[in-house]
Order: C-alpha cells, then sequence, then structure tokens
C-alpha cells in the first residue's frame, strides 16, 4: 500500500449558510420604543418655534457652529 494514493486530511468543513433569527422580547420592545421617541424629538424639535425677540433666531433648539452659539428655549 502507499500513501501516495491517500488524500491528505482537510482542515476545512464546508461554509454552512447563516439564517436571521426573529428576535422578540421585552428588552427589544424597550429598543424600538427608545428608538421611536428619540427620532420623534430628532425630527420634530427643529420645527417648534420659540419668539426670543428681535435679531435672534426662533427655533426652540438651535446650534450655531459658525457663531459659536448655542440656543435651548
Amino acid at each position: 500500500m502507499s500513501d501516495a494514493s491517500q488524500e491528505p486530511p482537510s482542515f476545512y468543513v464546508a461554509r454552512e449558510p447563516i439564517f436571521p433569527r426573529s428576535v422578540s422580547g421585552k428588552f427589544r420592545n424597550l429598543k424600538w420604543y427608545v428608538m421611536a421617541v428619540t427620532l420623534g424629538i430628532y425630527y420634530l424639535v427643529p420645527w417648534i418655534r420659540w419668539d426670543r425677540g428681535p435679531n435672534l433666531p426662533d427655533q426652540v433648539v438651535l446650534s450655531d457652529i459658525a457663531g459659536c452659539c448655542f440656543y435651548s428655549f
């Protein structure tokens, strides 16, 4: 018997497919709730107006990077 006729052992296995799972639970629901609230704040706050007086911006929250100012309420 000759060792040359035998194939060497394989150190690799065929790739197994990965499938996503559906995740549920109280922390996942909390994550979606927190995300909805923070995105709501992010998108709605620039549309809320606040009267500051003449020659001042009227947004509730405004970050003026060029003018080095931050306006909040």
